[in-house]
């Protein structure tokens, strides 16, 4: 699936939920245009921001510690590739007092790895450690820098995708109910001077078995709210993605990570994104660039 991200998607999105509840307002055409034009600026910063976060993030890591405070950890990551990292530790004047333990002891050992690799395993690793009862991740805020923590936290940043899946609801259909040629009776009703009213032809009268578009939309949906992040839908009781059906497309409002697991980044190439299947749910992996391995300096 292909996402639909520029700056018709505030537009788009006033336009399709905000119903009747508001009255119409003229803005002039001039107000528009700029107000697009500081939109696609935003856009093209904030995309710059993450790509080249994850360029620092490429850089080859060797890290090898025993019962070291994770802060310690995080703080020598970024300190190493100069990426701007946004570690939520646990805050106790926090309304929902939930994060990581920068006391958390760990032990790790790791060998010429991208740092983005090193982060997620620092992650899982003192995930395990502290078994929350939330696992970790890390994703992007608006302004491009990598936040990480338990996910009810990041579930408070969410942002909204059009994803186009009308190549996904076309069915080509399987015409399997043609009718038969019954030759003798053809050649009976030429021998006797063709004014016979029986058709050589049979069968062939019943509809053809298809899929409404609805149903396809439906069963799509199922399969994403199934595999991707399953525990963080709305269906199903979670706070951190939902889905809204409109037309041929999909309007997800999720966080980050969410939007991950589902369409990885357009921003980073195709070859240094891992999809796979982990525990029966789909799972993209963001690979560091070779290019950037030795060096964190922006090209």
């Amino acid at each position: 699936m292909k996402s639909t991200r520029n700056a018709l998607h505030t537009a788009a999105s006033i336009a399709l939920l905000s119903g009747a509840a508001f009255a119409f307002i003229a803005i002039s055409p001039i107000t528009q245009a700029t107000n697009a034009m500081i939109q696609l600026d935003d856009d093209a910063y904030t995309r710059q921001a993450k790509r080249d976060n994850l360029r620092l993030m490429s850089k080859s890591i060797t890290l090898d510690v025993e019962d070291q405070p994770v802060e310690d950890v995080f703080r020598f990551i970024a300190d190493v590739t100069g990426a701007d990292l946004e570690p939520i530790y646990l805050d106790a004047n926090s309304v929902s007092a939930e994060g990581i333990d920068p006391e958390t002891l760990i032990t790790i050992k790791a060998k010429n790895i991208s740092a983005i690799t090193l982060l997620e395993r620092v992650l899982d690793r003192t995930n395990r450690v502290e078994q929350p009862g939330d696992d970790y991740t890390w994703q992007f805020t608006d302004s491009g820098s990598i936040e990480f923590g338990p996910k009810s936290e990041l579930n408070r940043h969410q942002r909204l995708e059009i994803y186009d899946i009308a190549d996904m609801l076309f069915i080509v259909p399987t015409f399997d109910n043609a009718p038969e040629f019954d030759l003798q009776s053809a050649v009976q009703q030429g021998g006797s001077g063709g004014g016979g009213s029986t058709s050589p032809f049979t069968g062939g009268d019943d509809d053809l078995d298809t899929i409404s578009t609805a149903d396809r939309a439906s069963a799509i949906q199922n399969l994403i709210e199934t595999t991707v992040e399953p525990d963080q839908w709305a269906n199903a009781g979670g706070d951190g993605a939902s889905i809204t059906i409109y037309g041929s497309s999909f309007i997800v409002t999720a966080s980050d990570y969410v939007h991950r697991q589902i369409d990885g980044y357009d921003f980073w190439p195709a070859r240094l994104t891992q999809i796979g299947v982990k525990d029966g749910q789909r799972n993209v992996r963001i690979k560091g660039d070779p290019k950037y391995r030795k060096s964190n300096t922006r090209p």
